[in-house]
């Protein structure tokens, strides 16, 4: 649909406008003292409020300010943003005029993804610029993420970008318990736009196929268009018999360039972005507990945490990476900061996995640490552990800072009473849970039916009904008329099983327990099948 400016204002203000300027020209040619210009300001919207939606797609389309400098002059980086667009052709599609009309009046949506997107964007950018990618590609995190780097789908797609596993891997970003990749803003855009050029060049330099293969795969899209070029219609991605999300997936990236291209005359107001570089990268060269990190920067600690999403625990990565995003006002204070530490005043942490038969005295011998160490900082009452549980290990040459430990940590890890529905937060993986509830972890997964390396997502549920339940119920009879046992002093696995008549292999079967396992007072022994719940 093609859209003229029919608006007599508009037409009004030109034809002022044009005089202006003939007037201004005979000025300039009768004088040489300088003129002085005064600027009339003129609102877009004028005659415009109060409209539905529908009234705000019809309404006529300015094209973006064309000024080769006006990324180097214009303060605000949505600006910059726009006059990079470069799919205009294709927003003319009802179905993008679709997505648009449920963007509009949307405001709140708007708010949160400026406010989200604030830290990160500027350098998605830069990135695509160098790149000279469209800038519509800027967009995706919105509509995949809402920018929120810690969001987790239900398919186990990680991250702003969304990245399952296998292809994040396949794009090297790095995954491990320390870090994942997806979630770092940087490394998982160089991935993304790396993953997005090859599917670019795939699909023979078709960037609606590519964005919709970025969706729902390149196998999909192939197919679709197989399909296609069998009934002999055109395979353009708006023919494609593809998944309901992915029709409509490409439709919203293009409506969101369409809006913030125009954001004033739909009614939606963009929040400033400054264009300039929020955040300072500090190589830190070594791993450093992140607390620790903050109060160097003068830094609030969840603040810190929020511009370093791909930090899945409270440090550094042991190897790499080991730099720390700070706001830049903020970046002298942690450079200062590290160079008056040196490295013995560093504190950073391993992970030990318990085997059988280690006792905290011999593990304490083998790592080179004090046994009250180990106790302090993994809330151990008395000597008891448990084989597959993970300890965490401090390291530092100077024994004094072990006085004050990571105080902001430690008091996230005191023991809670167990909640019946456990709600994840930011940075919570199932061993941090575990710690907190005193319990372990492949319980929670083996009763939520999730694998034991899940990585959470904030906002979702956890059940953990099971131990408010098992610990109400009394010591069973020897009738089984209940289905968890509660292990007393003494107690061994293989008396546990000839106690209610149940063979060992399946009672260790049925607890995802060895026959080396320690067993403690208190722990619940499932003692019938799971499937019989």
């Amino acid at each position: 649909m093609t859209y003229f400016i029919s608006n007599p204002i508009l037409a009004n203000l030109r034809k002022s406008l044009a005089l202006g300027v003939q007037i201004l020209m005979l000025v300039a040619c009768q004088s040489t003292t300088q003129v002085k210009m005064v600027e009339i300001e003129t609102n877009p919207n004028e005659g415009y409020s109060n409209r539905t939606p529908k009234q705000a797609l019809e309404m006529p389309q300015i094209s973006p300010i064309q000024e080769e400098d006006v990324i180097e002059k214009s303060d605000n980086l949505w600006v910059r943003l726009q006059t990079q667009f470069q799919l205009e052709a294709h927003y003319k599609n009802p179905a993008v005029d679709e997505e648009l009309t449920a963007y509009i009046y949307n405001q709140a949506y708007f708010d949160r993804i400026t406010e989200r997107a604030e830290p990160f964007l500027f350098w998605i950018v830069t990135e695509i610029e160098r790149r000279n990618l469209p800038m519509e590609l800027a967009l995706i995190p919105i509509v995949e993420s809402t920018f929120n780097p810690n969001a987790y789908s239900p398919k186990h797609a990680v991250g702003l970008w969304q990245f399952i596993g296998p292809t994040a891997k396949s794009f090297g970003l790095q995954q491990d318990w320390w870090y994942d990749g997806r979630r770092d803003p940087r490394a998982s855009t160089v991935a993304a736009l790396d993953f997005l050029e090859q599917l670019y060049r795939e699909f023979d330099e078709d960037w609606l196929l590519a964005l919709a293969a970025y969706n729902t795969g390149q196998g999909n899209v192939n197919r679709a268009i197989k399909k296609t070029v069998r009934r002999k219609e055109s395979p353009d991605f708006w023919s494609l018999p593809l998944p309901r999300e992915t029709r409509a997936h490409v439709p919203k990236i293009l409506a969101l360039a369409k809006l913030i291209s125009n954001s004033k005359r739909y009614g939606v107001e963009l929040a400033p972005i400054e264009n300039k570089e929020p955040l300072a990268i500090i190589e830190i060269d070594s791993q450093i507990d992140l607390s620790q990190a903050a109060k160097l920067a003068k830094l609030d600690y969840n603040e810190l945490r929020r511009l370093n999403p791909g930090y899945l625990q409270w440090a550094t990565h042991p190897d790499n990476p080991q730099v720390i995003a700070v706001p830049i006002d903020h970046a002298d204070f942690l450079r200062d900061g590290i160079s008056n530490l040196g490295p013995d005043h560093f504190i950073s942490w391993d992970r030990y996995e318990i085997q059988p038969g280690d006792t905290l005295s011999g593990i304490a011998i083998k790592l080179r640490t004090e046994i009250d160490v180990l106790k302090s900082v993994n809330k151990i009452n008395g000597t008891r552990i448990i084989a597959g549980d993970s300890l965490l290990i401090p390291r530092t040459n100077d024994p004094s800072l072990l006085v004050n430990i990571n105080q902001e940590n430690l008091r996230g890890r005191r023991i809670l009473p167990t909640p019946n529905i456990y709600i994840v937060r930011n940075g919570d993986n199932l061993w941090s849970i575990a710690r907190r509830f005193d319990l372990r972890s492949k319980d929670i997964a083996g009763w939520n039916n999730i694998p034991l390396d899940s990585i959470l997502k904030p906002g979702q549920e956890l059940n953990l009904e099971f131990v408010s339940k098992s610990t109400q119920t009394s010591i069973i009879s020897d009738t089984a008329s209940a289905e968890n046992y509660r292990v007393r002093s003494g107690d061994v696995l293989f008396e546990i099983a000839k106690r209610y008549r149940i063979k060992l292999e399946n009672l260790l079967k049925w607890n995802n327990l060895s026959e080396r396992d320690l067993i403690y007072p208190d722990q619940l022994i499932r003692i019938i099948p799971p499937e019989t719940n």
